[in-house]
Protein backbone atom coordinates (compact mmCIF):
# COMPACT_ATOMS: atom_id res chain seq x y z
CA UNK A 1 0.00 0.00 0.00
CA UNK A 2 3.00 2.32 0.39
CA UNK A 3 2.98 3.51 -3.25
CA UNK A 4 -0.64 4.56 -2.86
CA UNK A 5 -0.70 5.96 0.67
CA UNK A 6 2.28 8.23 0.02
CA UNK A 7 0.05 10.21 -2.38
CA UNK A 8 -3.00 10.33 -0.11
CA UNK A 9 -4.15 13.65 1.40
CA UNK A 10 -5.72 13.03 4.82
CA UNK A 11 -7.52 14.37 6.67
CA UNK A 12 -9.43 15.63 3.66
CA UNK A 13 -9.95 19.41 3.81
CA UNK A 14 -13.15 21.05 5.06
CA UNK A 15 -14.47 24.37 3.73
CA UNK A 16 -17.33 26.61 4.82
CA UNK A 17 -19.83 27.31 2.05
CA UNK A 18 -21.26 30.78 1.53
CA UNK A 19 -24.51 31.00 -0.41
CA UNK A 20 -27.37 33.49 -0.21
CA UNK A 21 -29.74 30.64 0.69
CA UNK A 22 -27.63 29.69 3.71
CA UNK A 23 -27.48 33.28 4.92
CA UNK A 24 -31.24 33.69 4.49
CA UNK A 25 -32.04 30.49 6.41
CA UNK A 26 -29.24 30.94 8.98
CA UNK A 27 -27.66 27.57 8.17
CA UNK A 28 -23.95 26.82 8.63
CA UNK A 29 -22.82 24.50 5.83
CA UNK A 30 -19.39 22.91 5.64
CA UNK A 31 -18.17 20.53 2.95
CA UNK A 32 -15.62 17.81 3.59
CA UNK A 33 -13.85 17.29 0.29
CA UNK A 34 -13.02 13.63 0.13
CA UNK A 35 -12.83 14.17 -3.63
CA UNK A 36 -9.37 15.65 -2.98
CA UNK A 37 -7.95 12.59 -1.18
CA UNK A 38 -6.27 11.30 -4.36
CA UNK A 39 -6.59 12.26 -8.05
CA UNK A 40 -7.54 8.72 -9.12
CA UNK A 41 -8.54 6.84 -5.96
CA UNK A 42 -10.68 9.53 -4.39
CA UNK A 43 -13.61 9.98 -2.11
CA UNK A 44 -15.51 7.06 -0.68
CA UNK A 45 -13.70 4.68 -3.04
CA UNK A 46 -10.42 5.18 -1.20
CA UNK A 47 -12.20 4.84 2.13
CA UNK A 48 -13.89 1.59 1.09
CA UNK A 49 -10.82 0.06 -0.55
CA UNK A 50 -8.32 0.96 2.16
CA UNK A 51 -8.70 -2.08 4.39
CA UNK A 52 -9.70 -4.42 1.58
CA UNK A 53 -6.38 -3.77 -0.13
CA UNK A 54 -4.42 -3.72 3.12
CA UNK A 55 -5.80 -7.18 3.86
CA UNK A 56 -4.80 -8.42 0.40
CA UNK A 57 -1.26 -7.09 0.80
CA UNK A 58 -0.90 -9.46 3.76
CA UNK A 59 -1.84 -12.51 1.67
CA UNK A 60 -0.38 -14.22 -1.41
CA UNK A 61 -3.41 -13.30 -3.54
CA UNK A 62 -2.33 -11.11 -6.45
CA UNK A 63 -5.59 -10.72 -8.40
CA UNK A 64 -8.65 -8.63 -7.50
CA UNK A 65 -11.93 -9.22 -9.34
CA UNK A 66 -14.86 -6.84 -9.09
CA UNK A 67 -18.08 -5.75 -10.79
CA UNK A 68 -19.29 -2.44 -12.16
CA UNK A 69 -21.12 -0.51 -14.83
CA UNK A 70 -19.42 1.05 -17.82
CA UNK A 71 -18.83 4.39 -16.05
CA UNK A 72 -18.30 3.01 -12.54
CA UNK A 73 -16.31 5.11 -10.06
CA UNK A 74 -15.46 1.90 -8.22
CA UNK A 75 -14.03 0.20 -11.32
CA UNK A 76 -12.01 3.33 -12.12
CA UNK A 77 -10.59 3.68 -8.60
CA UNK A 78 -9.86 -0.01 -8.10
CA UNK A 79 -7.92 -0.25 -11.36
CA UNK A 80 -5.74 2.71 -10.33
CA UNK A 81 -5.21 1.44 -6.78
CA UNK A 82 -4.21 -2.03 -7.95
CA UNK A 83 -1.85 -0.53 -10.51
CA UNK A 84 -0.19 1.55 -7.78
CA UNK A 85 0.36 -1.36 -5.39
CA UNK A 86 1.19 -4.09 -7.91
CA UNK A 87 -1.98 -6.20 -7.95
CA UNK A 88 -3.71 -7.53 -11.06
CA UNK A 89 -7.26 -6.24 -11.47
CA UNK A 90 -10.22 -7.72 -13.34
CA UNK A 91 -13.45 -5.89 -14.04
CA UNK A 92 -16.68 -7.70 -14.91
CA UNK A 93 -18.71 -5.06 -16.72
CA UNK A 94 -22.48 -4.86 -17.08
CA UNK A 95 -23.48 -4.79 -20.76
CA UNK A 96 -21.27 -4.12 -23.75
CA UNK A 97 -17.80 -2.58 -23.60
CA UNK A 98 -17.37 0.60 -25.61
CA UNK A 99 -13.67 0.92 -26.39
CA UNK A 100 -13.95 4.74 -26.44
CA UNK A 101 -15.62 5.01 -23.05
CA UNK A 102 -13.20 7.21 -21.04
CA UNK A 103 -13.69 5.27 -17.78
CA UNK A 104 -12.97 1.88 -19.33
CA UNK A 105 -10.13 3.29 -21.45
CA UNK A 106 -8.49 4.49 -18.24
CA UNK A 107 -8.99 1.09 -16.61
CA UNK A 108 -7.24 -0.62 -19.53
CA UNK A 109 -4.32 1.80 -19.18
CA UNK A 110 -4.10 0.76 -15.53
CA UNK A 111 -3.83 -2.87 -16.65
CA UNK A 112 -7.33 -3.97 -15.71
CA UNK A 113 -8.66 -6.93 -17.69
CA UNK A 114 -12.26 -6.23 -18.71
CA UNK A 115 -14.99 -8.80 -19.37
CA UNK A 116 -18.48 -7.87 -20.52
CA UNK A 117 -21.47 -9.91 -19.35
CA UNK A 118 -25.18 -9.65 -20.03
CA UNK A 119 -27.31 -7.61 -17.67
CA UNK A 120 -29.05 -10.78 -16.51
CA UNK A 121 -25.75 -12.47 -15.66
CA UNK A 122 -24.55 -9.29 -13.98
CA UNK A 123 -27.50 -9.33 -11.58
CA UNK A 124 -26.73 -12.94 -10.64
CA UNK A 125 -23.01 -12.24 -10.13
CA UNK A 126 -20.98 -15.37 -9.19
CA UNK A 127 -23.95 -17.71 -9.62
CA UNK A 128 -24.32 -16.90 -13.34
CA UNK A 129 -22.72 -19.27 -15.85
CA UNK A 130 -21.22 -16.34 -17.79
CA UNK A 131 -19.48 -15.11 -14.68
CA UNK A 132 -18.37 -18.60 -13.61
CA UNK A 133 -16.61 -19.04 -16.97
CA UNK A 134 -14.70 -15.81 -16.39
CA UNK A 135 -13.73 -16.72 -12.84
CA UNK A 136 -12.37 -20.10 -14.00
CA UNK A 137 -9.68 -18.23 -15.96
CA UNK A 138 -8.06 -17.09 -12.72
CA UNK A 139 -6.49 -19.51 -10.23
CA UNK A 140 -6.16 -17.29 -7.17
CA UNK A 141 -8.21 -14.17 -6.66
CA UNK A 142 -10.23 -12.07 -4.23
CA UNK A 143 -13.64 -10.69 -5.19
CA UNK A 144 -14.48 -7.20 -3.96
CA UNK A 145 -18.17 -6.44 -4.18
CA UNK A 146 -19.77 -3.97 -6.59
CA UNK A 147 -19.19 -0.46 -5.25
CA UNK A 148 -16.66 -1.82 -2.76
CA UNK A 149 -19.23 -2.11 0.05
CA UNK A 150 -18.47 -4.99 2.41
CA UNK A 151 -17.53 -5.69 6.03
CA UNK A 152 -14.03 -4.21 5.62
CA UNK A 153 -15.14 -1.06 3.82
CA UNK A 154 -17.04 0.37 6.77
CA UNK A 155 -13.88 0.56 8.91
CA UNK A 156 -12.25 2.89 6.40
CA UNK A 157 -15.36 5.06 6.12
CA UNK A 158 -15.80 5.24 9.91
CA UNK A 159 -12.45 7.05 10.12
CA UNK A 160 -14.18 10.13 8.68
CA UNK A 161 -15.86 10.69 12.03
CA UNK A 162 -12.51 10.61 13.84
CA UNK A 163 -11.06 13.11 11.36
CA UNK A 164 -13.66 15.70 12.34
CA UNK A 165 -11.65 16.37 15.51
CA UNK A 166 -8.91 17.86 13.31
CA UNK A 167 -11.16 20.02 11.15
CA UNK A 168 -11.74 22.84 13.63
CA UNK A 169 -15.47 23.08 12.92
CA UNK A 170 -18.49 22.78 15.21
CA UNK A 171 -19.75 19.25 15.80
CA UNK A 172 -22.23 18.77 12.93
CA UNK A 173 -25.89 18.44 13.83
CA UNK A 174 -26.25 16.64 10.49
CA UNK A 175 -23.86 14.86 8.16
CA UNK A 176 -25.35 14.78 4.66
CA UNK A 177 -24.11 12.58 1.84
CA UNK A 178 -25.21 10.86 -1.36
CA UNK A 179 -26.03 7.18 -1.30
CA UNK A 180 -25.84 4.36 -3.85
CA UNK A 181 -25.19 0.92 -2.38
CA UNK A 182 -25.32 2.32 1.16
CA UNK A 183 -21.77 1.36 2.09
CA UNK A 184 -20.54 4.85 2.92
CA UNK A 185 -23.58 5.65 5.03
CA UNK A 186 -23.17 2.32 6.85
CA UNK A 187 -19.53 3.15 7.53
CA UNK A 188 -20.42 6.45 9.17
CA UNK A 189 -23.03 4.72 11.33
CA UNK A 190 -20.45 2.09 12.26
CA UNK A 191 -18.38 4.66 14.13
CA UNK A 192 -18.66 4.52 17.92
CA UNK A 193 -17.84 8.25 18.00
CA UNK A 194 -20.77 9.39 15.85
CA UNK A 195 -22.60 12.30 17.46
CA UNK A 196 -24.44 13.65 14.39
CA UNK A 197 -27.64 12.74 12.61
CA UNK A 198 -27.00 11.17 9.19
CA UNK A 199 -29.06 12.32 6.21
CA UNK A 200 -28.44 9.97 3.30
CA UNK A 201 -29.80 11.12 -0.07
CA UNK A 202 -30.40 8.30 -2.53
CA UNK A 203 -29.09 8.57 -6.09
CA UNK A 204 -31.44 5.85 -7.34
CA UNK A 205 -35.06 4.79 -7.11
CA UNK A 206 -35.41 2.51 -4.11
CA UNK A 207 -37.76 1.56 -1.30
CA UNK A 208 -35.31 -0.69 0.53
CA UNK A 209 -32.27 1.50 1.11
CA UNK A 210 -32.79 2.02 4.83
CA UNK A 211 -32.90 -1.73 5.50
CA UNK A 212 -29.92 -2.37 3.20
CA UNK A 213 -27.88 0.16 5.16
CA UNK A 214 -29.03 -1.34 8.45
CA UNK A 215 -27.90 -4.76 7.26
CA UNK A 216 -24.45 -3.41 6.40
CA UNK A 217 -23.97 -1.62 9.73
CA UNK A 218 -25.74 -4.28 11.84
CA UNK A 219 -28.29 -1.66 12.92
CA UNK A 220 -25.67 0.35 14.78
CA UNK A 221 -26.78 3.96 15.41
CA UNK A 222 -30.08 3.16 13.70
CA UNK A 223 -31.85 6.07 15.39
CA UNK A 224 -29.40 8.53 13.80
CA UNK A 225 -30.25 7.66 10.16
CA UNK A 226 -32.75 9.32 7.83
CA UNK A 227 -32.87 8.22 4.18
CA UNK A 228 -34.24 10.68 1.60
CA UNK A 229 -35.39 9.24 -1.74
CA UNK A 230 -36.92 12.29 -3.43
CA UNK A 231 -33.93 13.49 -5.46
CA UNK A 232 -32.93 10.61 -7.75
CA UNK A 233 -33.92 12.51 -10.92
CA UNK A 234 -35.79 9.50 -12.33
CA UNK A 235 -33.18 6.86 -11.53
CA UNK A 236 -29.55 5.90 -11.17
CA UNK A 237 -27.25 7.84 -13.50
CA UNK A 238 -30.24 9.76 -14.91
CA UNK A 239 -30.10 13.53 -15.16
CA UNK A 240 -31.81 16.52 -16.72
CA UNK A 241 -31.08 20.18 -17.41
CA UNK A 242 -32.35 21.23 -13.99
CA UNK A 243 -29.67 19.12 -12.31
CA UNK A 244 -26.89 20.11 -14.70
CA UNK A 245 -27.75 23.81 -14.38
CA UNK A 246 -27.71 23.50 -10.58
CA UNK A 247 -24.29 21.84 -10.68
CA UNK A 248 -22.91 24.57 -12.94
CA UNK A 249 -24.34 27.33 -10.75
CA UNK A 250 -23.04 25.71 -7.56
CA UNK A 251 -19.54 25.38 -9.00
CA UNK A 252 -19.53 28.98 -10.24
CA UNK A 253 -20.44 30.22 -6.74
CA UNK A 254 -18.24 27.90 -4.68
CA UNK A 255 -15.50 26.65 -7.07
CA UNK A 256 -16.47 23.11 -6.01
CA UNK A 257 -17.34 20.68 -8.82
CA UNK A 258 -20.08 18.08 -8.39
CA UNK A 259 -20.81 14.93 -10.39
CA UNK A 260 -24.20 14.21 -11.96
CA UNK A 261 -24.62 10.69 -10.53
CA UNK A 262 -24.18 11.25 -6.79
CA UNK A 263 -23.06 14.60 -5.41
CA UNK A 264 -25.02 16.80 -7.80
CA UNK A 265 -28.26 15.11 -6.76
CA UNK A 266 -27.44 15.08 -3.05
CA UNK A 267 -26.40 18.74 -2.94
CA UNK A 268 -29.48 19.69 -4.97
CA UNK A 269 -31.59 17.79 -2.44
CA UNK A 270 -29.83 19.39 0.52
CA UNK A 271 -30.34 22.91 -0.84
CA UNK A 272 -33.98 22.15 -1.56
CA UNK A 273 -34.50 20.88 1.98
CA UNK A 274 -32.82 24.00 3.38
CA UNK A 275 -35.09 26.17 1.24
CA UNK A 276 -38.13 24.26 2.60
CA UNK A 277 -37.03 24.85 6.23
CA UNK A 278 -36.26 21.19 6.92
CA UNK A 279 -33.49 22.38 9.26
CA UNK A 280 -33.84 24.77 12.19
CA UNK A 281 -31.93 28.09 12.07
CA UNK A 282 -28.31 27.87 13.25
CA UNK A 283 -28.06 24.19 12.34
CA UNK A 284 -24.51 23.03 11.57
CA UNK A 285 -24.39 20.75 8.53
CA UNK A 286 -21.40 18.87 7.18
CA UNK A 287 -21.77 17.71 3.58
CA UNK A 288 -19.51 14.81 2.61
CA UNK A 289 -18.27 15.14 -0.98
CA UNK A 290 -17.78 11.49 -1.93
CA UNK A 291 -15.79 12.09 -5.12
CA UNK A 292 -16.75 10.49 -8.42
CA UNK A 293 -15.69 13.46 -10.51
CA UNK A 294 -14.16 11.12 -13.09
CA UNK A 295 -17.79 10.51 -14.11
CA UNK A 296 -17.94 13.98 -15.62
CA UNK A 297 -15.76 12.74 -18.48
CA UNK A 298 -18.34 10.04 -19.06
CA UNK A 299 -21.13 12.62 -19.03
CA UNK A 300 -19.38 14.70 -21.68
CA UNK A 301 -18.73 11.56 -23.72
CA UNK A 302 -22.42 10.58 -23.62
CA UNK A 303 -23.53 14.10 -24.47
CA UNK A 304 -21.14 14.28 -27.43
CA UNK A 305 -22.38 10.94 -28.72
CA UNK A 306 -25.98 12.16 -28.52
CA UNK A 307 -25.11 15.42 -30.27
CA UNK A 308 -23.28 13.54 -33.02
CA UNK A 309 -26.18 11.10 -33.43
CA UNK A 310 -28.81 13.88 -33.73
CA UNK A 311 -26.76 16.17 -35.98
Amino acid sequence: MDHLTSEIILPSPVFKIDLDLLCEKKINLFIKRDDLIHPQVSGNKYRKLKYNLTHLSETKIKTVITFGGAFSNHIHALSAACHKIGLESVGIIRGEIDENNPTLSFCRKMGMQLHAVSRTAYKEKESAEEVKEILQKYSSYQIIEEGGSNHLSKYGVAEIIDELHFDNIPTPDFIVLPCGTGGTTAGLLWSSNLKSQILSISALKTEHLFEEIMSLCQRKNEEKLKVVTDYHFDGYAKWNDTLLNFMSDFESKTSIPLDHVYNGKAMFGLCDLIAKDYFKPNTNILYLHTGGLQGLQGLRYIQNKKDHHTS
